[in-house]
Parts: structure tokens; C-alpha cells; sequence
């Protein structure tokens, strides 16, 4: 295999590259594009404010314009497509050069874009052929899909590495001899739980709850509880299982005991077990006999034993909810929305079994994998049986129909398993082969016979199959997309047409907002930033807001990803989904209870992604906002323009009085810091577009004056064309006079999600012929993603050619 060389990043124009005119296009230019080429030699002579940089001589960037020509471009368009992606961002020429007007800059990346594009096509397709494993997301989604076994992937197998900030680029999941050994074990362990074990001994499972104050009722729980966890578990056999919660009396003293805690245990939302924790029983034997007090409450809480049958199960560990009425408080809770501060909390509980297995009945995994029973059917063998699960299981599998080698692989591995114990011992050992097998951990394109290095063709409609799969749903085909290409039919343009609608509408496409718009955004950073407790006493601890935050942004982008509405709503939308707690964190106090409902919101300031909170808060700190952080997220994840890496040594803010009164504000900070004139550069474009938003805090609430330092907030700057901003509306406003420049940059990225590989200067032609495509359909979500589908980077490939060597970054060679 060959993988084409990829040449540096990094174009720098001076140490440390400004980003002037961001938003400079005048409001009447709606693309570059939309100029009119003029003759080549009038256009590259706008290359003279870049040569005093870019020269044979100083090569700043490793880049030189020194007698640029047409022909130039197609010698070296790596050059030129990040010329062109500095000039659409106005990043060059930089600050303080002489710098040409607007329509000029226009003119020149109108002619560069045309003469890229007219490149031969067979030079925009990548050669680069890498086995592309599946990540633990697709592994999970693919057991489910094939099993209907609910696994965590996560607790199973290794991190997959990241490039690029996407976890399914193909030539960054390698494998190592211990990573096989995982997932070896991986496939033993989710074939038990697909086919359970009559003989299974008695094991443990541990759930423990995440934070939070349990106030609020769980989803999924009963109606009329609070708190507790919701557990999801593949029971092995049929039996006895017992259930240990944590303790709940831990203090000698017996504190909170005085009020009562109704405990409920639910199995598929059955009550099996209720007790009283505290109340005044409980307190008078405290203060009465006082020795063995805790002992004789968390003595409640274990043995509880019930009787279940093998396979899936939800088991709940919660209370009753008390009405405020009810409560012995004096005060009110100082929490968003109030609450009872002597409710108790589940933290863990311990699931133990199967005691006494009965042996194994019907589950939703043993149903879908014997379609073939020797116990029921006398008229098979055991191994006919065998046989005909295999060929239908390792259809989907392997996502092609199955050849008589693939059966008789898994038969050996079910001959081992029969001898150690009978005909499920067996069907198990078979599916575990099969869930370890290179075919159905490894996503492949074979290069068809015949075809000499630098042809061209076209993925077989099989190969399609799956990568529309994984693109869409993260996961295996679905029998009706594997039937489709088993007939060849898939390639038809027609017919792919119907399938991608097909599978948008699928509620499997969720993935598209869980997993695309997470990666693409960055939202791995919420993670990072845990809310101090002492500058955020109101969303931090039990009152953290990430994981509302989070399922707030899932359920936007999924809404206008399902409604196929034009992706530029992810900017303007006034509609989000909240609840009760998620809207008092945005000031509003009309929505009420624990689920998630669209609301349209009223003030301007929430619409879109830079009023969502999970992107404000994963360009925040701890402890305080970044106008830094907040201008690099819209410039690099909004405009697709991430500005340069700082220089090294770049001091950092002196913010060690936050959450005092000596605190200054951060534009009082920020002027100190960019004294420096190695900061300043950066800092005029990044810190107007950070400002703007600066009246969200660092937890993205909404606050008019900075509590520390008592002054009213500023959020006030210039765009280096002149504009005056003051908030985010107007930010949001600036952005939207470009909306193709923020289309572009959400092509791009969905487009490298697709293809599981970086994208390249090779690309961008595509992503223009896309967003030009899709501006007569309002860009529509099911628009890109068809053109996506039907674009050569997806459905074509080029056979490896002999290594070539680097080209030189430089126009006149």
C-alpha cells in the first residue's frame, strides 16, 4: 500500500501570522466565487504584496511567489489551495503590509479556486488504501445491531487514537498484539452475554451513579422517583441474583437521619424490594442506644434478593419523591430551581448471580442468533443447525454475502466448543470467531484485477454498503442495504438516493449529531473543564451543567439534521431543546420538569451554536472566561481559518485574583497581556470575535457585570474591515453575511467524517463543487450529505502508484 505524502501544514506568513480582514468581504459578495475571472496575468499580480515575505530568498513558510504564472498553479496546487484558504480568511497578507482592496482579494481567489478546479479530476482522488478498523463506538453500535447485546465499548476495549480530532481515521486505528488480545476477549465476553450460560457461577456487576444531588427524577425510572441509578444488565441464566446497596448511614451521629428517604427497587420497573431510610424511628434508636445504629440501617440495603430470567434486564435503585410538603426543611436549597437538602443518594449498588441457575429461556440475543434450534427441529442435525446460524449471522458480519470458507471456519470453532459443552457451547465459541475475525473488525476496499497503478475505479456497491453505513448510522448494513448491493443495484444514482433518505430518517442517523458534531466542534473539551467549585458555586459539584449541556447540543443538531433544514440554522436557529434545569442555567423560568423539550427562545443571544453552552463552556477555563479561546473556536470551527500556533514562551494571564474583589476584568487583563507586541498581532482579530461574547461567564450564564470586579461588562470591538460588534447578535450577524464561508467549513469536516481520513489540498475542489451545489437547495443537511455520497472521494479510488518525490513549495518550479 502507498499513502500519498503529505506536505507541512504550515504556511506562516511572519513569526506570528495576524488574521486581518476576517470578515472584510463586502455584504453584497456572497462568495468569491460569484466574481467573474479575469485574464490570469491581472489576477496573479496581487501576488506583489505577498513576494516581500514569500521570496526566493526568504522563503518565509517554506513558500515562495516569485514569478508566479498560470501554469504554476497545476504544478504545485497544494501551494495555492492554502494561498487561497488565507486569502478567503483575509489572513494574508499580514497585519501592518500593504495590503490590496477587497474586490482585488475577491478577484484573485475567484481565478485561483477556477484554475484549481480545473486540475484534472483524476488528480483530486487519493490513492491512499488503509484496512480501516472499527472504533469502539462502531464495534459497539455493530454487537448491538448484530446481537442485540448493549455493550459499553469503552470498558471492553482501548482509546482509539485521534487525528485530526475524529476517532474513525483509518490510518491512525492501529493495532498493536495487546490490542488484539483485547479484542479477542471482547468477543468471548459479549458472545456469553448474547447466548447466556445455563452453567454460569455466581459473578458480580458494580453501577455507580454519576454526580449530581438526585433530586430530579432518572429517565427511565418510575414516575414518582428521585435520584438513584438506572442500571442495564445481560443476565446470564436464570436464577437467584441479590442486590448490595452502599451505605447510606455512615456517620455515628446519625446525621440527616431525622428525615425519612422511601427506597425503592425496581426490576423492568416492578417494584421487588421498599424500605425507609432515617425517619424517627431510626433517629430515637441513635440517640437512644446509640451502638449499632448505622449498622442496623445499611443493613436494609444489602441481601435484597429476587428471581430473574437470563438475557437483558433494567434495574433500578431510586426513592419516592416526596413533595416539598412532605420535607422537614426550614430553607430552601441555594440551587438552581430549590430541592430537599437531606435527601439521601443511591452512589453504588452491587448486583450478585446467578444463586441456583435454572438453566436459560427465550432472550431478544438467543432468539436472533438460533434460527435454528436442534432441540425443537428433529428433523436437523445439530451441525445443519449450526451451519445455517452462522451463514445468516456472518452475513451481516461481514457485510457481503458468505462463502462456504467462511462457514467452515466458524464450524471449527464450534467442533472445539461442542466437546467442552454441547450445542450452545459451541453457537458461542462460533460467535465469538466471528466477532474476533479481520472481516468483521476490519472495513476493506480491494483493488480489482487487472488494474495498472494510477487507474481509477470505482468501490464495488458492497463496499459502498458499508461505508454508508458507518458514515450515517456508525454501524453494520441493514439487510435491505445489503440486499440492494448484493444486486449491484446501490450504484445507481436513483437508488442511492432512496437509501440515503432511507437511512437519514432512521433514528440510527442520531450518530450524525452524537458523534459528527461532537468531534467536529471539539466538545471532548467539556471533559477537560471542571467548573471551580469557588467561582461557580451554582454550577459546579452536583450542580455541574456539562452533561445537560451536552444533550442539549446533541438534540439541536439532530433536529435539523432530521427536519433537513439548511445547516446555517446551526448558527441562527432560535429553537433548542431544554429542561427545567438546563433553562434556569439560561435565565428562563418557564419550563418546567426533567425532560428535554424544544423551546424557541425569545432572546437573540441564545440562537445558534455560540449560544449553546457546551460551546461556550469548552472555550472557557475553570475559573474564567477566554476571549482567546471563544475568537479560536469561531475561527477555526465557524470559518475554517485556525489561526497559527502562539509563539513559544508567550506569557500567560496573571489571573490569581479571580473570585476576589481585587479581580480585574478580562479586557483589563487581556490589555496588560497584549502589551507585548509578540501577542498583539493575534490578539486584534481573535480577541474582538472572544469579547463579543464575554457576557456569557466561563459556565455560560449570562451576566451584565463582572460579579468580582463590580464594572459592567464590555463586550465591544472592531472587525478588522471596520465593522463595529457589540455582543453576540452582532457577531452571530457578521458571520451570517458569509454563510457560505461557514457552509464550507461544515463540508469539509462532514466530508473527512465520511471518508475516515484527513482531508487534504486534493479535497477542497470537491467541497466547492459541493457547497456551489447545494447554495440552489438553501443548503439543506440531506443535500450535502447525498453530495457527499456521490462524490468521488467516497466512491472512487485510484490504484497506488511508485512513491513520487516532494514537490517543491515554490510557484515558479
Amino acid at each position: 500500500m502507498k499513502t500519498l505524502l503529505h506536505m507541512k501544514d504550515s504556511l506562516p506568513l511572519i513569526a506570528v501570522i495576524g488574521l486581518v480582514g476576517m470578515f472584510a468581504l463586502p455584504a453584497a459578495s456572497q462568495t468569491p466565487a460569484s466574481h467573474p475571472a479575469a485574464t490570469g496575468e491581472a489576477q496573479l499580480a496581487t501576488f506583489k504584496y505577498c513576494t516581500g515575505c514569500h521570496n526566493d530568498r526568504l522563503k518565509i513558510g517554506g513558500a515562495s511567489f516569485d514569478g508566479v504564472t498560470a501554469a504554476s498553479i497545476a504544478k504545485n496546487p497544494e501551494l495555492f489551495e492554502k494561498a487561497v484558504r488565507k486569502l478567503r480568511g483575509r489572513v494574508m497578507p499580514p497585519p501592518g503590509a500593504k495590503q490590496p482592496d477587497g474586490k482585488t482579494v475577491d478577484a484573485l481567489v475567484s481565478y485561483l479556486e477556477d484554475s484549481l478546479d480545473k486540475i484534472p479530476e483524476q488528480a483530486h482522488i487519493t490513492d491512499q488504501l488503509v484496512l480501516q478498523r472499527l472504533n469502539r463506538k462502531e464495534y459497539q453500535n455493530a454487537v448491538h445491531d448484530l446481537l442485540l447485546v448493549d455493550i459499553n465499548a469503552a470498558d471492553m476495549l482501548p482509546p482509539d487514537d485521534i487525528d485530526d480530532g475524529y476517532d474513525n481515521i483509518a490510518s491512525a486505528l492501529q493495532v498493536s498484539p495487546s490490542f488484539i488480545e483485547q479484542y479477542v476477549l471482547a468477543a468471548h465476553n459479549v458472545a456469553q452475554l448474547a447466548m447466556g450460560k445455563a452453567d454460569s457461577r455466581p459473578q458480580g456487576w458494580t453501577f455507580h451513579a454519576g454526580p449530581g444531588n438526585q433530586l430530579t427524577h432518572v429517565p427511565g425510572l418510575p414516575l414518582g422517583t428521585r435520584g438513584g441509578i438506572l442500571a442495564k444488565v445481560d443476565l446470564p441464566a436464570d436464577g437467584e441474583y441479590h442486590i448490595n446497596i452502599a451505605d447510606m448511614a455512615t456517620h455515628i451521629w446519625g446525621n440527616g437521619m431525622e428525615y425519612e428517604n422511601p427506597l425503592v427497587v425496581t426490576i423492568d420497573d416492578k417494584i421487588v424490594y421498599t424500605a425507609t431510610i432515617g425517619g424517627e424511628a431510626d433517629m430515637k434508636f441513635y440517640d437512644q442506644i446509640q451502638s449499632g445504629g448505622m449498622d442496623r440501617v445499611n443493613a436494609r440495603l444489602k441481601n435484597i434478593k429476587f428471581q430473574a430470567t437470563a438475557g437483558p434486564h433494567r434495574i433500578g435503585v431510586t426513592f419516592r419523591r416526596q413533595s416539598f410538603a412532605q420535607s422537614d426543611d426550614q430553607l430552601q436549597m441555594f440551587s438552581l430551581g430549590g430541592g430537599q437538602d437531606r435527601s439521601y443518594r443511591v452512589s453504588s449498588f452491587q448486583l450478585l448471580g446467578p444463586f441456583n441457575a435454572k438453566g436459560i429461556g427465550s432472550t431478544p440475543s438467543r432468539d436472533r442468533i438460533l434460527i435454528c434450534d436442534p432441540a425443537k427441529d428433529k428433523s436437523k442435525t445439530p451441525e445443519a443447525c449450526a451451519k445455517e446460524i452462522f451463514a445468516n449471522l456472518a452475513k451481516r458480519a461481514y457485510r457481503r454475502p458468505v462463502t462456504s470458507a467462511d462457514v467452515d471456519e466458524l464450524m471449527q470453532y464450534y467442533t472445539e466448543g461442542v466437546k467442552a459443552g454441547g450445542f450452545d457451547s459451541g453457537i458461542r465459541e462460533g460467535v465469538t470467531g466471528m466477532l474476533a475475525s479481520p472481516f468483521f473488525l476490519y472495513r476493506s476496499e480491494r483493488v480489482p484485477v487487472g488494474m495498472k497503478p494510477g487507474d481509477k475505479y470505482a468501490i464495488t456497491d458492497l463496499e459502498l454498503a458499508t461505508k454508508l453505513s458507518f458514515f450515517l448510522w456508525n454501524s453494520l448494513p441493514d439487510e435491505q442495504l445489503l440486499d440492494v448491493a448484493a444486486r449491484n443495484k446501490l450504484s445507481d444514482p436513483a437508488t442511492l438516493h432512496k437509501q440515503v433518505l432511507r437511512m437519514l430518517a432512521d433514528p440510527r442517523s442520531m450518530t450524525l449529531a452524537s458523534d459528527f458534531v461532537f468531534q467536529w466542534l471539539n466538545m471532548s473539551k467539556l471533559d477537560e473543564i471542571v467548573p471551580n467549585r469557588d467561582v461557580f458555586p451554582y454550577s459546579s459539584g452536583s450542580l455541574d451543567p456539562r452533561q445537560d449541556f451536552r444533550t442539549e447540543l446533541r438534540l439541536f443538531a439532530d433536529s435539523i439534521f432530521r427536519e433537513d433544514r439548511s445547516v446555517v440554522d446551526l448558527l441562527s436557529s432560535k429553537e433548542t431543546f431544554l429542561n427545567e434545569r438546563l433553562a434556569l442555567q439560561y435565565g428562563i423560568n418557564d419550563v418546567k420538569g426533567d425532560d428535554f423539550r424544544k423551546v424557541e427562545l425569545k432572546n437573540s443571544v441564545r440562537w445558534g451554536l455560540l449560544g449553546k453552552g457546551a460551546v461556550l463552556m469548552s472555550a472557557a477555563y475553570p475559573n474564567r472566561t477566554s476571549p482567546v479561546l471563544r475568537g479560536k473556536f469561531v475561527l477555526t470551527y465557524i470559518e475554517g481559518v485556525p489561526p497559527a500556533n502562539p509563539p513559544p514562551n508567550v506569557p500567560t494571564l496573571n489571573d490569581k485574583d479571580i473570585g476576589t474583589t481585587k479581580a480585574q476584568t478580562m479586557r483589563e487583563l487581556m490589555a496588560e497581556h497584549r502589551k507585548s507586541p509578540t501577542c498583539s498581532a493575534c490578539h486584534s482579530i481573535m480577541d474582538p470575535l472572544g469579547f463579543a461574547l464575554e457576557n456569557f461567564d466561563a459556565v455560560g450564564m449570562w451576566r451584565d457585570k463582572d460579579r468580582f470586579a463590580g464594572t459592567a461588562i464590555d463586550s465591544a470591538g472592531v472587525l478588522p474591515d471596520g465593522t463595529k460588534i457589540n455582543g453576540p447578535d452582532d457577531l452571530r450577524n457578521a458571520l451570517l453575511r458569509r454563510p457560505d464561508q461557514f457552509v464550507q467549513t461544515f463540508v469539509e469536516n462532514l466530508l473527512t467524517y465520511a471518508m475516515g481520513r484527513v482531508s487534504d489540498y486534493y479535497d477542497m475542489p470537491t467541497v466547492r463543487r459541493i457547497v456551489r451545489q447545494t447554495a440552489a437547495k438553501n443548503y439543506r443537511f440531506s443535500a450535502i450529505v447525498e453530495a457527499i455520497v456521490m462524490s468521488d472521494q467516497f466512491r472512487m479510488r485510484r490504484v497506488p502508484q511508485p512513491p513520487a518525490s516532494k514537490p517543491v513549495l515554490s510557484a515558479s518550479k
